[in-house]
């Protein structure tokens, strides 16, 4: 298995939904301060208390929300980093192994952490390249089997259409040697 290099493998891609699960944390919890905010200047308890006793009320209760919405933040970050590490390694083991198939290396298979997330996925790709070689190795077998007939014919036929489709044989056949 191999083990990461960096934390952030995709440190743009990272960073940006990490950054935008903060600014969602932070106007939520500053959404809710001005509510609560609102709600104590407009409640019967204020209408019985001195300006001074609201400010207070509201100067304590703002103080509360600061400290609930740094909690909130630092949580979130830490969550945010964690869960994007999860999912952006195994993207990027994915990508490896999808660049590998395009080279015609269809027999690689991909290993993720325990905790990492899209292993469902990186199993069907898997699958995919072993469904992929089976099929490579089928049309090699198909294509040997049309050689050994072409050369049986190789008497009965013009040898300008033998030699056409010997021609077209070997296409097929460098095609798959250039695979392997």
């Amino acid at each position: 298995m191999m083990r990461r290099i960096n934390f952030f493998a995709k440190p743009k891609i990272q960073a940006k939904y990490v950054l935008i699960t903060l600014i969602l944390v932070l106007v939520t919890g500053l959404l809710s301060l001005y509510v609560m905010q609102t709600r104590i200047y407009h409640s019967e308890i204020a209408e019985n208390l001195s300006t001074g006793e609201v400010q207070a009320l509201i100067a304590e209760v703002r103080a509360g929300i600061y400290w609930v919405i740094g909690i909130v933040f630092i949580m979130s970050l830490i969550q945010a980093i964690l869960f994007f590490h999860r999912l952006i390694g195994p993207v990027v083991a994915l990508e490896r192994i999808l660049d590998l198939m395009i080279e015609g290396n269809f027999g690689g298979s991909v290993k993720l952490r325990k905790h990492d997330e899209l292993k469902d996925l990186a199993e069907k790709i898997e699958k995919l390249g072993k469904r992929i070689n089976e099929e490579i190795k089928q049309d090699k077998e198909k294509i040997a089997q049309i050689k050994q007939k072409i050369e049986l014919l190789k008497e009965k036929l013009p040898p300008q259409e033998y030699e056409g489709l010997r021609e077209k044989l070997n296409e097929l056949l460098d095609y798959f040697k250039e695979k392997e």
